[in-house]
């Protein structure tokens, strides 16, 4: 197999380790389970923080922070002098090959750089180590249970190895959503234009026919074809004597209508053929306006529409609450929250979740917004737009122009009364152009009796051939306009098309791949489930035929059959659950990392449990125990989880245990003894006392500690079980006990000048250290006395150990109190 084990990691100056000149280094063997212990806020998460890191390029943690509290600013650590923090891990290929060292830094501004040896792309390396399975916490746990099925679903597919495809086959779903691609694409205004051209195509059609009737004396339905209709309608104009100049070598389209009119005025003098002619136009033209617009069924419609709209918009409370409420469903939607019955707005709590609520107040929303659409599609379809011409050529002086104003919002959002208003407006208006165009044909009418019937015939032709012309023209535009709409709306159709197939057989393809390795995933899920947790439940996963959502239940719970997960399982059977499923995942569909980083999902389960888990991990999940296994790393801050831990240490399990704090360091136990004593000694030869007084008191602790370990000293009960009881005091007075009681049994090991030492070292540490650093005061100490403190501590340390061989240098520890 091929993959990375994960080898070493070192962290400094990132979240909860400063370590500043000394990083925290964690070497880790690949043929071992490792388990890295520490008590809380020592800096145990922020080395999963810092993994995280650098495989993800975030702490989900905190950037999922409020705002205010700035959580950007808690990526490096606040005491590191350099505001810098780095992260190295050294990975070692499964098989040949050198190890790696990638460095990931990031400074106080947030640029993150990645550093790898020549030849090697770092953020390639890294982004193949990132898998669903790696990095699981406790949360990680919950939120598998908790999630909705088809958010459980598409993480489920990151650890099938199937994240890539999964967000594929969102990608197409969102791209081929009716709704989103008809906005992307405009397509509402591009059925708009296409609706309004083909309407002006049949108004001009029929304009051309009453004008070549009026210019020819013909019908335009009887022409064999356009090329005799322009030819008839040209002679017509061309047979005129007193046309003729001006339509000779010139095509019909070409004819200026007004040099005719000009013509016909100078041929008969004065200018009542100009006049003729204006009025005939002007009669056209209001005849138009009157002819164009709405009808009683689209008032009806449109009414109805808006008194749809008006009870949709009494449901809602305006924009600015939609957004409230918008931003509101994703914080309950997001796992940073998760108290689901709190409002995330004014923080108060509810008896029930809040998310339906709140879904219901979108949904009106959303509901207004599709009565807004269907209105300005009847407005539009009904012609409503057309009466603004109407309103322009007949408003008087103070009155309120509607339609006018309408074309300014930004949405046409028309109430049932606003509705009303504009039908009795257009009647208004209708009645004024009514009136204007009797007053224009009595005129028309007056003014013809006045001229000769020729001139009037000839002025009354030279117009149709205007109104044919510009007919013509407009259907020729409109029938140009309509094939590149219609063009664009094919091509967009064929897209639409392309990308509903698309979607639907890659989805078909995702979730058959999907089940397929559910399927596999199963059976092993449930032989981990029920070798941590030994009862008679049999958990289920379950995909319908084609979907993403990932169903969880229980095939079997005692004596019922295919019940609820969720409804019935406690929080350890729950997490017993969910562990089995990433355990089960990452041994079949493992790909690069060749390793797995487990943090505190112990947490919840009861001491016996825990210990199933772990020896599930151990002879069924990783290395070495399963040659093809994972390389596991542990991490962890219960104590009883430690102690086994502790016991297992050896050959096929390596534990470390960190101590420290976020201000100075943090550091591995298997080392920390003469890594906090070189650390202590260059505070003090630098003079800073009070950076070394609490570094001392821990290399104290853990010579102590080291002494009771090694030698075997008996402990109280609540000494070996709390770690809270492993204080200076408590360890020194066992061992003085237990030195006591050998002595006075007659079988004490200890030579008469190290019995002695005890007395007179620990005294020294006690008078010069302890007693004062109980006290919180550091003042009194100097650099020169905690340095003797340092040398009192090694010789205490030195009175438990012999010289083996003798004079040979080389110290050991004794066996016991009463053995070498």
């Amino acid at each position: 197999m091929s993959g990375w084990f994960l080898e070493c990691l070192e962290v400094e100056g990132f979240r909860g380790i400063n370590n500043e000149g000394d990083p925290l280094v964690l070497n880790f063997t690949h043929d071992a389970v490792n388990s890295v212990s520490a008590p809380n806020g020592v800096g145990k998460s922020s080395i999963f923080d810092a993994l995280t890191y650098a495989l993800r390029k975030r702490i989900p943690k905190l950037d999922e922070l409020p705002a205010s509290e700035g959580g950007d600013g808690y990526y490096l650590n606040r005491f590191h002098s350099k505001s810098t923090g780095t992260i190295k891990l050294t990975v070692h290929p499964d098989g040949a090959g050198k190890p790696v060292t990638i460095s990931i830094t990031r400074d106080v501004a947030g640029a993150r750089k990645v550093s790898a040896p020549k030849g090697v792309d770092g953020e390639k390396l890294l982004a193949s180590l990132n898998r669903d399975f790696v990095l699981l916490d406790h949360k990680t746990l919950q939120s598998f249970i908790d999630d909705k099925a088809l958010e459980r679903g598409r993480a489920f597919a990151g650890l099938l190895g199937l994240a890539a495809y999964s967000a594929l086959r969102q990608e197409l779903q969102a791209l081929s959503n009716t709704r989103a691609f008809n906005n992307h694409f405009d397509v509402k205004a591009l059925n708009q234009q296409d609706t309004s051209l083909k309407a002006t195509i049949i108004k001009q059609q029929a304009e051309a026919v009453s004008a070549f009737q009026a210019l020819t004396q013909t019908s335009l339905l009887d022409q064999k074809d356009h090329a005799a209709a322009v030819l008839k309608a040209h002679n017509a104009l061309h047979q005129i004597a007193i046309l003729n100049p001006h339509c000779t070598g010139k095509l019909f389209g070409e004819i200026v209508i007004d040099d005719c009119v000009e013509a016909i005025k100078k041929a008969e003098g004065g200018d009542a053929p100009a006049r003729l002619a204006g009025l005939q136009r002007q009669e056209t033209m209001i005849a138009s306006r009157i002819s164009v617009g709405p009808s009683d069924d689209n008032f009806k419609k449109l009414l109805s529409l808006a008194t749809e709209r008006d009870q949709a918009m009494s449901q809602t409370a305006g924009k600015l609450l939609k957004a409230l409420y918008a931003a509101s469903r994703a914080v309950l939607c997001d796992d940073s929250w998760p108290n689901k019955n709190q409002c995330p707005a004014c923080e108060q709590e509810s008896a029930g979740s809040l998310l339906p609520g709140l879904e219901a107040r979108l949904a009106a929303f959303q509901e207004l917004e599709d009565c807004t659409a269907k209105l300005e599609t009847e407005w539009k379809g009904g012609g409503w737009g057309e009466l603004r011409k109407l309103e322009e050529a007949h408003a008087e002086g103070g009155d309120q122009l509607m339609f006018a104003a309408l074309g300014k919002r930004a949405e046409l959002a028309l109430t049932e009364s606003e509705v009303r208003d504009l039908w009795a407006w257009r009647s208004t208006l209708l009645e004024r152009a009514a009136a204007a165009l009797q007053d224009t044909k009595t005129k028309r009418e007056a003014l013809e009796k006045e001229l000769p019937a020729s001139l009037v015939a000839v002025t009354s032709a030279v117009e149709a051939a205007r109104r044919l012309q510009k007919a013509w023209k407009d259907v020729l535009d409109a029938q140009a306009g309509l094939a590149k709409v219609t063009s664009k709306l094919a091509a967009i159709n064929r897209i639409k098309g392309f990308l509903d197939k698309a979607s639907d057989t890659f989805a078909a393809a995702e979730a058959d791949l999907s089940k397929r390795r559910l399927a596999a995933v199963e059976p092993l899920c449930q032989k981990f489930f029920g070798s941590i947790m030994y009862e008679p439940v049999k958990p289920s996963l379950a995909k319908a035929d084609g979907a993403e959502a990932l169903s969880i239940g229980l095939s079997q719970f005692f004596t019922l059959r295919n019940v609820s997960a969720q409804a019935l399982l406690s929080e350890s059977f729950r997490n017993a659950f969910a562990v089995s499923v990433y355990l089960a995942a990452a041994t079949l569909y493992g790909g690069e990392p060749r390793f797995i980083v487990l943090d505190d999902v112990t947490s919840s389960f009861d001491a016996g449990h825990q210990f199933h888990l772990m020896e599930l991990i151990r002879t069924q999940f990783a290395r070495p125990m399963q040659a093809n296994g994972p390389q596991v790393i542990l991490l962890s801050h219960d104590t009883l989880v430690e102690k086994l831990f502790n016991r297992n240490n050896g050959q096929s399990w390596k534990h470390q245990r960190l101590e420290g704090t976020a201000r100075t360091a943090v550091l591995p136990q298997s080392d920390a003894v003469n890594r906090v004593r070189d650390a202590t000694l260059r505070f003090l030869q630098a003079g800073q006392v009070d950076d070394a007084a609490p570094r001392l008191r821990q290399y104290l602790e853990h010579r102590l500690l080291d002494v009771i370990q090694k030698v075997k000293i008996p402990v109280p009960i609540d000494f070996a079980l709390d770690d809270n009881n492993k204080q200076v005091g408590n360890a020194s007075a066992a061992i003085e006990a237990a030195v006591k009681l050998h002595k006075a049994a007659g079988i004490l090991v200890l030579d008469a000048a190290q019995e002695a030492g005890l007395q007179t070292h620990m005294a020294s540490i006690t008078g010069n250290f302890v007693a004062h650093f109980a006290t919180g005061s550091t003042s009194a100490f100097s650099s020169g006395s905690l340095l003797g403190v340092m040398q009192a501590i090694d010789e205490y340390a030195e009175c438990f150990m012999y010289e083996d061989p003798p004079g040979g240098g080389t110290k050991k520890f004794y066996r016991s109190l009463s053995k070498r």
